[in-house]
This record gives C-alpha cells, structure tokens and sequence, in this order.
C-alpha cells in the first residue's frame, strides 16, 4: 500500500512539473538554510561541553567595584591558588594557569634556529584532570617538573617535522627559558576555548618570575594572564563553594583601598557566551545571538512550509476529478489523507536531499558567518537528528492542511470540477500566510539594514586619533632597552617613515590595564574608579594624530615624570574645565613616583566602540614599552615594508618579527558583528526570495479561481493595465499589515542589539519606512509579472468551457 502511495506520489509530482519545482525549490532553500544555522549554534554551543568533568570545572574571576561600576577581570591575584588548596580542601583539584605570548627558538638538523610566536600556557598536571587530552607521548605527571613543556601534535610536527621526533628534543621560550619536550599530546578539539599547544611547567614560571608580569606573593595585583580552575568533587555543591569564597575574599581582600574585591565562580560551559570576563584566545560569541540565528532559521522553515501549504492548496484545483474518482470507487478520507501525506513526504524528501547538496556547497563560505573552521564535518549525529526531524516535522505541518482539504471534497462537486474557494478554505487563510512571511522578511529586511549601518557607523566613526597608515611592530622589552633608540633612528631614515613611537599598546586595542590611584598627594584614600593606563614616549601624540585639549604632552623621559590624562579623567574628577587639571599631581597605585599632570588630551577610543571611554592616565615609562608604531606616508608600499624587516631583523636577529597595519587590528573588534551583519543580509535576500515564492503561490490560486473573470473582463474592453491593477492593490494592504506586525519586533530586537554598543546609531523612522517601501516593490512586482501573465492570454481559452 505505501508502495502505491509513493508510485502515485511520484506521478503526481512529475505530472505538474512547475508546481513541484517551485515547491522543491523553496523547501530546499529553507532547509538548507535552517541545516547549516543549526550547525553554527550546535559548533557554538558545544563549546569545551566534551570534557567529561565540565560540569564540575569552574574558572575564579574577580569582579572589582567602584561605587556605581564594576570592573571585571578573568584573572585573579596570583597568590590565590595556594590559598585555596589550603583554605578548601575539599576542592579535588586547583589548577593555575598563566598564560603568555612569547616567541619559541628551535634549532634545526642544519644547526639553523627557527623562531616562531606562540602562546605558552604555564599550568600543571591538574590541568589534565579538568580538560581531556589524547597523549601520544608522556603523561601529565611531567608538568611537575620545571623546565618541561608538552605540546600538541600539530605544532610538535611543525616545529620537528613529525611528533615522533619531537619527544626528547629542546626549545628556547622567551629567548631565555630552555625547555625540554616531555610529552605531546592530540590537538585540541576547535569548539574549545584552551588551545593547548605549548603547555609549560608552571614550576618553570616560578623560576623566572622575572621574565613575566607575575607576582606569586602579590595579592593586589589582577592581571587577566593569571588564572585559576578548580575541579569540584562528584557530589559539588557550587553554592557552597562560592560561599567559602566569600569567606576568602574577606579574608585576603579587605582594606584594600576604596574598591571592593568580589570572587566568583564561572562555570566552564559559561565561559564561551560572557563577554565581561572574555576568554583565553578571545573567541566568544552572545546567548543572544545564538537565539536569534536560532529564530531565523524557524522562521525561514516556517516560510518554506506556508509556501508549500499555498502552493499545494492552489494545485488542488486540478485534483477535483481525480479524487471524485477515487471517492466513488470505494476510496475513505483516511487513504486520501494517507495519498495526500505520501506526496508530501516524498517532496519533502526530495528537498531535504537537494538541502544538503546545497549546505555542502555552502559550507566553505561558512566562516563568514561565524568562526567554525572552514570545512566542518556536516553529518554528524546531532545534524542527521535535525535533518529527521525535520523530515517528519515538515511532512506533518506541511501536509495536514492541504490533506484535510482535498480528502474533503464531495464526490458530485469534485467530478463536475467545480471545486471553487468554499470547497479549499478560501482566500483568507493563504492571504494571512503571506502576510506571516512578508512579516518575517521586513523583520530580516530591517535587521539586515540597522545592522549594516551600525557596523558602516562604526567604519566611518571618529576615534580621535589617527590609523590611517600606521604600521605597528612588536617589539621586544630587553633588559635595559639600550636598542629601541638605535631603533628608532634607523627607521626615522627610511623615505617613506614620517614618525615613530613606542607604546605599551596603541591607542584603540584589546588592553585594559587599570589601577587605583591617587590625586594632589592625598595617600589616605584612593580615588573610588580606576585609572586605565598607557605607557608611551613623547613622540606617541604626534605619530597617532591626538590632540590636546589643554597644556601640553608630557616631555622625553625613561621613568615616570609627567603625566597626561584624558577629558574623561577631567570629568570624573569633578574638575570645572580641562585647564584645572593642569599642575595637579597624580600616582599610580601604591608604590609608583608621583607625577604632574602637564597636559588633558581629547578623548579618544581607548578599547571598541562597545565601551564607553574610560579615564585614562598617561605617562613614559621604558620598561613597558612593547610595540613601535610607525607612521608611514600614503605612498609607502611593500618595499617600505620590507625595509622595516630588514632593519628590524639586523638589529634583534634572535627576536621574531611580528607586524600589522592599526586599522587590521581594529577591524577584527567587530568581527563577530560583521559576520553577524553578513548573516543578516544573507537570510534577508533568502526570505524575501522565498516569501515571493510563496506570493506567487496565492496568486496563482487566485487567478486559477478568477480565469473566467479575467476572461470577461477582457471581452468588455478592459485594458492588462486595470487587470494587473486590480489584482495586486488587495496585496498592498497585506504588505502594510506584515510591516505593522514586523516593526515592534524588529525595533525590540534591534535595540537589543545595539545596547551591546556604547556608541551606535539611532533607530529612525524612514529605516523602517525604507523597508516597508521596498517589500511592497518587491510583492509588486511578483504579483505583476504573475497577473500580467494571465492578463495577455486569449480570453476565448478562458470561455470556451461550459
């Protein structure tokens, strides 16, 4: 019996070619779309949810408050981890974990040092007991010992030409520290946030304190580097365990200044979505923007099934006679629903097959909409979950309407073929269903249009200081810094170099270094909001274009003298005017020398325009100095840059050389919003392609009913103009309904988003009116060229019948 179904099934499919390509079409286009969002918010979602200890893995942050705002860091004061193995023993595990940029020498069969720059975890063998890991060599008991480093099989293969030869043999980290290949472990899954390819002894961090900024017996100090996971026992309560933070945190940190210190436990499956704390390799995405990718993709399936229900509604209209037939030889509703289910089922099949033959077509594009790799593995067992029930999910919301309708009909009636709009539910509900999708599509259309213009805002936005052609260099903090002079002047000769600075950090970057403070001497209490600090030479104002808003930039020194705020600061400090702040005296945190405020510089953009500007100090100091920033003139090209090279490599020739251009480096803040922007306009353009399709379905059905109408109207002396007119003005009115469903959502939504930015664009009212304008053109002209079809034909094929 099902075999006759789909025998039939397929017969009829193949009998109206057009109506089942349309179908097929718009299905598989929704499918497709809703398989690959699925695989972007399954990879998101999934984020370090492997290990098999994650749900009792938790990360200590600390949150600092300051009166009204908080601070929060991921890291915690290095001396926390040997408190907490002593003050809750309960723990089974406390793991720290310092990690560090550095570059790694590795000399070669030909006695040549290849350099390389990576991240180096330093951690110790409870790191294994949190995160799993495959070993190919060793064990974690090698990280007891210093001067041991395990590596990942990828980066053991690219340093020694195969992880084989990797165990055993010796590396340079930092130019300083010598470390032996004590294990290799399988690369680390992509869907994680710990990318453990160099991971070092952390006995080998406390011999070389010196080399990092890590302060083992400094409970004041917070660096983001410094952090620390623990491991809960098999019954954990977690209430409990914060409550013996709060306990600690009382202990450790009161008294501290004006600021309040508070430690939390973060959940490892929480780190992923918090952007207040950030990550180890600053790969993060919002809860939010996966409920919305999830959104999209149920209203995107929701459109293909209206499209099929309208579609299939209006092809009924030649099914009268067939199932008058069957209804007078004996056959039942229920086997006329079942034929009905048959056909859908097998449509849908088809669409689902065509559906992953386009996902798989789309999947090397799929890093512009999220940071999966480029070629992820599609049929896994989640997706091949999704993908049936969608099958069944779509055959049944597809199918139940236009089964309940054709096995309806009366055996008389369906034999005279007078099946007309009474007899398949009317006109009503398909309008509504049209209404639905254009609905959805002016909501992706508006998302589509603010986030666009948000991230143009942000292209275009003045961020006080200049980055055009700035070409920045690390550069390397060493010792007594005799060759960033000599540096300096070498690049100063190049004909294309106009200036050069050297920084702790550029001004725009991911850095936020802050520290109490104190003003006009006043030790007895610090200020009740931090200081966010840089350190630069007197050169910086010049070469990265900032402007001063009173007194003058600090002068040349090595060491601490003079400081520069920002207008910010001013305001924060409750001065009248810029100029008040000159003269006064200022010193960061508790040891440093104080200084004089020489001069307020314009508030510019210390972090993304996510952030609000925060009060900045200023001021020279040598020893934190790690990156050159080269103003170079318009003109300047590959050659300048190789020259740069050059000069760079004759005078640090045991030093890895790293550049970029500023703007590169800003460009990538807003990289999850510009994939989210491309996102937008993707599944926009797909919507609308598919709620035209679903336009043209109606149509269809309408004009199907009204050829007669057409006909006579025709032979009476009307023109296609007035036919064309009179069929599409009873859409206007559909398209005005789906913008006024659409635009309360799309303002909810979108302002939602934009809060995420302290600096963004407003939400007018000719943006919503841009998209209403252009999804009525869009209808128009579907329903144009469907009525003007019909318009031209011969009104005697039309009249000749009965």
């Amino acid at each position: 019996m099902i075999r006759n179904y789909l025998k039939i099934a397929w017969r009829n499919l193949i009998r109206d070619k057009r109506t089942s390509l349309i179908n097929i079409s718009g299905l598989s286009l929704g499918i497709a779309a809703a398989l690959i969002l699925f695989v972007v918010i399954q990879y998101e979602w999934s984020f370090d949810r492997f290990h098999k200890n994650y749900q009792r893995v938790y990360r200590v942050v600390t949150e600092t408050q300051y009166g009204n705002s908080s601070d929060y860091n991921q890291g915690v004061a290095a001396p926390l981890a040997k408190a907490l193995s002593v003050d809750m023993p309960q723990l089974e595990a406390v793991v720290p974990l310092y990690a560090s940029g550095g570059q790694v020498n590795v000399t070669n069969n030909a006695n040549h040092i290849d350099k390389y720059s990576e991240l180096a975890l330093f951690t110790s063998a409870g790191f294994f007991h949190l995160f799993d890991a495959t070993w190919l060599a060793g064990n974690a008991e090698v990280l007891a010992n210093p001067n041991h480093v395990v590596l990942d099989r990828e980066t053991a293969s690219r340093y020694f030409g195969s992880w084989q030869a990797a165990v055993g043999r010796d590396l340079v980290f930092a130019n300083e520290i010598p470390l032996k290949v004590a294990g290799v472990v399988e690369n680390a899954r992509e869907n994680s946030n710990f990318p453990y390819r160099l991971l070092v002894s952390f006995p080998t961090l406390e011999a070389n304190t010196h080399l990092f900024d890590y302060g083992p017996d400094d409970w004041k100090s917070v660096s983001s580097s410094t952090q620390l996971y623990i491991l809960l026992g098999p019954q954990h309560d977690a209430h409990a365990a914060a409550r013996q933070l709060d306990v600690l945190t009382k202990k450790y940190f009161d008294n501290q200044g004006a600021s309040t210190r508070i430690l939390h436990l973060q959940p490892l499956s929480n780190i992923h979505f918090d952007a207040r704390y950030g990550t180890i390799d600053h790969r993060q995405i919002n809860r939010s923007t996966l409920t919305t990718l999830a959104l999209i993709g149920v209203f995107i399936l929701l459109m293909a099934a209206i499209n099929f229900v309208n579609l299939s509604t209006a092809q009924a209209l030649g099914k009268g006679k067939e199932i008058g037939v069957r209804k007078v030889l004996g056959g039942s509703r229920g086997s006329l629903i079942a034929q009905s289910f048959g056909e859908t089922f097998l449509l849908v099949l088809i669409a689902l097959l065509v559906a992953v033959a386009l996902a798989y077509g789309a999947l090397p594009y799929i890093h512009h909409l999220s940071n999966m790799p480029d070629n992820p593995d599609l049929l896994q067992t989640d997706t091949l979950i999704f993908l049936l029930l969608s099958l069944l999910a779509l055959t049944f919301l597809s199918g139940l309407y236009p089964a309940l309708v054709t096995s309806g009909f009366k055996p008389v009636i369906a034999l005279k073929n007078k099946i007309n709009t009474s007899q398949i539910g009317g006109v009503s509900l398909r309008k509504g269903l049209v209404a639905v999708q254009f609905a959805i599509a002016q909501l992706l259309m508006i998302g589509t249009l603010v986030a666009v213009k948000q991230m143009a805002f942000i292209r275009d936005a003045d961020l006080g200081f200049d980055q055009s052609t700035l070409y920045t260099i690390q550069v390397p903090s060493d010792g007594e810094q005799q060759r960033m002079p000599v540096f300096k002047q070498q690049l100063l000769q190049l004909p294309n170099v106009k200036s050069v600075s050297f920084a702790s950090d550029v001004p725009s970057s991911d850095n936020k270094w802050s520290s109490n403070f104190y003003v006009d001497g006043d030790t007895s209490d610090d200020i009740d909001f931090p200081a966010f600090l840089k350190f630069a030479d007197a050169d910086y104002f010049e070469s990265y274009g900032l402007s001063m808003a009173a007194g003058r930039p600090y002068v040349a020194s090595d060491t601490l003298r003079e400081a520069v705020i920002n207008e910010t600061m001013v305001q924060r400090l409750g001065l009248a005017s810029a100029a008040d702040a000159i003269g006064r005296r200022i010193r960061i945190g508790f040891a440093s020398p104080w200084m004089t405020i020489s001069g307020v510089v314009k508030d510019y953009t210390p972090n993304s325009l996510r952030e609000e500007i925060s009060p900045i100090i200023m001021g020279t100091d040598k020893s934190r100095y790690y990156v050159a920033g080269v103003k170079l003139e318009a003109n300047a090209g590959r050659k300048t840059l190789n020259e740069i090279k050059q000069q760079f490599e004759a005078l640090y020739p045991e030093h890895y050389y790293e550049a970029s251009f500023l703007d590169d480096t800003i460009n990538k803040f807003y990289e999850q919003e510009e994939k989210m922007a491309t996102a937008y306009q993707f599944f926009a353009i797909l919507s609308i392609i598919i709620s035209s399709i679903g336009l043209y379905g109606i149509v269809s059905f309408m004009l199907g009913q009204k050829v007669k109408e057409i006909g006579i109207r025709k032979v009476l002396g009307a023109s296609v103009t007035s036919i064309v007119y009179l069929f599409s003005k009873e859409f206007i009115y559909l398209v005005g309904i789906a913008f006024f469903v659409a635009m309360p959502l799309a303002y909810y939504f979108m302002q939602d988003w934009l809060n995420g930015f302290a600096y963004r664009i407003d939400l007018s009212a000719w943006l919503f009116l841009a998209v209403m304008l252009a999804a009525l053109a869009i209808a128009l002209t579907t329903i144009g060229v469907r009525v003007y079809r019909a318009a031209i034909a011969n009104p005697v094929e039309s009249l000749r019948d009965e």
